[in-house]
């Protein structure tokens, strides 16, 4: 009897658990996202402030381009070390700089 009891309530919480994977799947079908790293030109999961963001935005105006991959980690370095405002767009800029001499 417990073993029939038991059976019974596997299976209700199985089918409970595919209603619920289909739910969140349509749901997530909505909110589609290409990039998962990037969102609206925002990093996810970084916390950026907004004069972070404007300081990123203010670099690549700039420069005229999107980041690369090297200068990126130069500045999420920087962005971590607690650089802010117009001293992060003038350090990374020193660093573009020599980073283009070099190459």
């Amino acid at each position: 009897m417990e073993l029939i009891l038991s059976a019974f309530i596997a299976g209700g919480f199985f089918v409970l658990m595919i209603i619920m994977f289909f739910l969140g799947y349509k749901e997530a079908l909505k909110h589609k996202v290409d990039d998962p790293v990037k969102i609206e030109d925002f990093y996810a999961g970084e916390g950026w402030d907004n004069d972070t963001l404007f300081a990123y935005e203010k670099i690549v105006k700039t420069i005229h381009r999107e980041l690369n991959e090297e200068e990126q980690k130069y500045f999420m370095n920087l962005v971590e070390e607690g650089y802010k405002g117009d001293y992060l767009v003038r350090k990374f800029l020193e660093f573009s700089r020599q980073f283009k001499d070099h190459h």
